[in-house]
This record gives C-alpha cells, structure tokens and sequence, in this order.
C-alpha cells in the first residue's frame, strides 16, 4: 500500500516537472530522491502544486472528479443516503462495510499520498538556494497546512494512525518480528495516538500562521492563506474539545477582519460566489483541465436534470429546518403539515429542491399526482410520471439544490464542472466561537452575537437568538444551526462522530417524505434498506485490508 504511496507520489511529481526542458537529463524515475529532484524554486512550487493536488479525489480512480467524494460523506450521515449499492461509501452509510471497502482504501491512500509528497517537498527544500528566503518560507508554511488538513482527515475517520514526517521508502514498511516470532508493524508504520498527532498538527499550524499572508493577487487565488492556517486550527481544537483554545482560534480569524458573511446564501455555491468574501479556503476547480473539475450535477442533480440523484436529502433534514418565526416545526404555529415547505428558514430553500420549490422555469415535483396550480411541473422527478431513469430518481423525495448549477446543466457540463468546493468558511469560524464558549458555560453577548451573524444574512434573515438561554438551550440552537448553515459540506459526518449521537441518529430505515398516494388515499412514506450503528465499532472506519496485509499494522476495534 505505501510502496504504491511513493511510488504514485513520485510519477506525479515527475510529470508535474516534466514541462521543465533540462528536466530530461535529470536520474531515471525509478532513482528519483528528495535530493534529486529539489534544485530550483520551479521544482518546489511544482511539488507543492502537486501537494495541493492530494486534498480533492474521486474513488473510481479516474483523473477527473476532484471534490466528488469529498461531497459524497454526506450520504454517511443522517442528513442524506444514497441508494446506488454500487456507490462509493454505501455499505459505511448502512453499517455493513468491510476492511476491503473500496472507499476506505482509496480515502486513506490520497491522504497518504499528500502527507508523502509534502514530506518530500520539506525534507528536499534545502537544495533549493535561487529562492526568495521569505518566499521559500511561505511555501513550507503551505505544505505544512496540507499535511495537517490531511492529517486531520486521517485521524476522525480512523482514530490512531501511522504518524510520517519524513518520506518512506519501501523498505521502511516491512514489517518486524516480536519477540515470539510474529510479524508487526515497524516503527514507521505503527499507530500513533490520535492526540500526539492532532498536538502536532495544532503546532505546525500556528507556525505557519505567523509566516502565511492574508490573502494573496490574483495569481495565488486559492493558496493557503494565514486564515485558513488559524481555521482549520480552531476546527481540530474544537474536534479534541479544547474549548477555550477553539474560541480563541476562531476569534483571532474573526479579529483578522479580512472576512465577513457573504450577503447571499442562495449564491454562495454558484459560479457567482466563487471567492466570495466568505470563502476561506476553497478547491480550486478548474473546468477543462487534466483533473481539477468535479461532475457534481451528474452525480447529485435530480433525474429531471440528466442527474443520478447520488446523495438524497433525507426528511429528518428537513424537519431540521426553523419556520421564518424561528421556532421549530413542533412549535411554530407557521408550520402547516398540508403545505410544509411554506413559512420555513430559507437556507433550506436555496440547500433543497423539495416538491413545489422553483426549478428550471418551473417546479420541481416528486409527488404522485401533485400539482401546482400556475405552475409547470418539470418531468422526470415525480416517481410515476413515466419517465426514463427510474433508478436515477430520488429515493427521499428530495434532491440537492446546493452546489448544482444551472449553468452547467444549460451548457451540457454534467461532467466539467468547476464551482469551487468550500472546504472552510466564515460561518464555521463563528459557530465554532459559539460552540466553544457554549461548551465552555463562557456564555456572554459574543455568542449570541456569532450565531445571529449567520442567521441573519441578508437572503436568510432568520429571527435572532435572544439572550437569557441555558447553556443546553444554546447547545440545543447551536448544533441545529450548524446543520442547516453547513449541510452538504461535508462536516456532519465530523459532527455526529465528535458529539456522539451517531448511534441515536444513524440506526433504522432512513426515511424521506410522507405523500398520500392518489389511487389508495393511503399515506406512503418513502424509504430505503435499513442502517446498523454499532458504538463499539462504528464512530471509526476500519484500517484498509490491502495496508494490513503489507504493513501488519493494528486494525481498530470489532473490524
């Protein structure tokens, strides 16, 4: 598995330096070293390209997709499911996957593989001498936050996990006999604790912040920036329940003033919202390029768009959702069971195509024999209409809205797409103040004031939350409201884990919405297969069955 790691790590620094023309006399690929390859400021900028290259994948193995599975988590939690068993991840969203599960090796192999090619690039960059010393310098402060995200990854998907800072070779994986004769793994490849890591990665972290810019021209769009160094920082503080050290992280990037809370929620995913005022760190998509562009629209988007519906919303996320008054379904007298969608927060508008909400000129409509007086229904979406497809239809009712685009549908870019995917925002940062504070009882005006920047954007303006609350009231308001403000970002799957509700929330028949169905009058519930969620087993994925058996390394618990 690592010898595939370094092998893989090293082509691709290889090709990335394969436009430089004296490259051609350099040592054959198979010799390549750190030492080899670091001696001019091209080669580390195209090495730490390459490392950024590492943070978006897709498991299929294809060279396109780049923040395909980086969305897919979300079907792995209580906020959607995906009803393609051939998908990536299905069999860890229902509790039945292995140690050979596909998902699970490819996601512990990209991460490897940039934690490789950044360790590469620090342990090499002494060779570079025609480089600016302080530029030199911003560019090892960027590595370093690509491997501590990387790391990050590793450690709250699979808990303890081998701690590299420098590169393998193959050799340094073999594994080693105890002393009753039974093979182990080496030094190198053994299990870390999480915390030693996550301590490290904390460290590195606030080095870099002191060297990294704020922002950067034009042409650095999308590097790392001293911001996202101090949020992801607050994040894993956060994630390790540090709480002091997390409200301080996250108030020093609010302290920062380079970011506010974009005007518009509706926008935030859109070609229009790319590098919004928000956007703290992003993956750059490009569209036509060799591998930086996603197919989200083709994976995600409803069967009426050409979509596979990959990813259903589920009716517990939607329940989640506030009506305009700011109380909840069971509390708000707005809250109509004969008309749902009506009076509700808007972020679940703009996240959410639900039946009746507006879709290409029309509505889009998942319901047997619904109709919407004024109003075309768009074909392709309702269950029975008769339209080809049908596995590629909803299995909730509901499709995704956020991050599907319009545009890319209009110009047949199903599989070239590039919004870009936000992987830290200025909404977190302040949810993650509240939270902290809030789990802290520091509970003063500041919380309330964090929480309420985010609710009361201006195409949300949800009612704010007025002081006098007990800490599990604000706890209660906090973890909802990061559900609704970050679904389909990806951090649920980190939220069910860190909080541990998994096993309340994960178990059962996932279920969608309820219509009554025109011929029998009966109420149907739409809903598929059935989730186990075993505490003792499941809030860590397994280790990779292709790793053990090279490096004997230790599996975790009841895999």
């Amino acid at each position: 598995m690592k010898t595939n790691i370094i092998c893989l790590a090293t082509v691709f620094l290889m090709v990335l330096a394969g436009c430089s023309d004296d490259f051609l006399e350099r040592t054959p690929s198979d010799q390549v070293s750190s030492a080899d390859f670091f001696t001019q400021e091209k080669d580390l900028v195209y090495a730490l390209n390459a490392a950024y290259a590492s943070i978006g994948f897709n498991s299929w193995g294809s060279k396109y997709g780049y923040s395909t599975d980086l969305l897919r988590v979300e079907a792995l939690t209580d906020n959607a499911l995906d009803h393609h068993s051939w998908n990536a991840g299905y069999r860890l969203a229902d509790g039945t996957a292995s140690s050979y599960d596909g998902y699970v090796e490819t996601r512990w192999k990209e991460r490897y593989r940039g934690i490789q090619r950044v360790n590469r690039i620090l342990e090499g960059a002494d060779g570079v001498t025609d480089i600016n010393a302080d530029y030199k310098a911003r560019l090892l402060a960027e590595a370093k936050f690509l491997r501590a995200f990387f790391y990050f990854d590793l450690v709250y998907l699979f808990g303890d996990v081998p701690f590299l800072t420098a590169s393998l070779e193959p050799q340094d994986t073999t594994p080693v006999e105890d002393a009753d004769g039974e093979k182990e793994a080496s030094e190198n490849t053994k299990r870390t604790d999480k915390n030693v890591i996550l301590e490290a990665i904390v460290k590195d972290l606030s080095e870099s912040a002191i060297i990294l810019p704020s922002s950067y021209g034009s042409d650095d769009q999308g590097r790392v920036t001293k911001g996202a160094a101090i949020s992801l920082k607050a994040r894993i503080l956060l994630y390790q329940e540090k709480w002091t050290e997390a409200a301080n992280a996250a108030k020093e990037v609010m302290d920062l003033e380079v970011y506010t809370i974009y005007p518009s929620y509706e926008k935030m995913f859109t070609y229009e919202g790319i590098g919004n005022s928000e956007v703290i760190f992003d993956l750059q998509e490009v569209k036509d390029s060799d591998n930086q562009w996603n197919f989200t629209v083709q994976n995600y988007g409803p069967n009426s768009a050409g979509g596979w519906s990959s990813g259903c919303p589920m009716q517990s996320l939607v329940d989640t959702y506030e009506c305009t008054d700011g109380k909840t379904i069971a509390e708000s007298a707005l809250f109509d069971p004969n008309d749902p969608y009506a009076n509700r927060d808007p972020r679940m508008k703009y996240s959410i195509l639900y039946p009746g909400n507006d879709w290409r000129d029309g509505v889009f409509n998942s319901i047997p024999g619904a109709t919407y007086p004024g109003k075309e229904i768009i074909p392709g979406d309702d269950l029975t209409d008769g339209t080809g497809g049908q596995w590629n239809k909803t299995a909730t009712g509901y499709n995704w809205l956020k991050y599907i685009s319009e545009d890319d549908i209009d110009n047949g870019d199903y599989w070239n797409g590039s919004i870009h995917y936000i992987l830290i925002r200025y909404a977190e940062v302040l949810l993650t103040y509240a939270e902290a504070k809030i789990e802290s009882n520091d509970i003063d005006q500041s919380v309330y004031d964090a929480i309420n920047e985010v609710r009361q954007r201006a195409d949300v303006n949800m009612p704010v939350v007025t002081s006098g609350k007990s800490q599990d009231e604000l706890r209660t308001i906090l973890r909802r409201e990061r559900r609704v403000e970050l679904a389909f970002e990806g951090l649920r799957l980190m939220d069910i884990r860190r909080w541990k509700i998994a096993e309340n929330v994960m178990p059962g028949v996932p279920e969608g919405l309820t219509y009554t169905d025109p011929d029998s009058g009966q109420p149907v519930t739409l809903s598929w297969g059935t989730r186990v969620f075993d505490p003792n087993k499941h809030y860590l994925w397994p280790i990779p069955q292709a790793e053990i058996d090279i490096t004997h390394i230790q599996q975790n618990p009841g895999w």
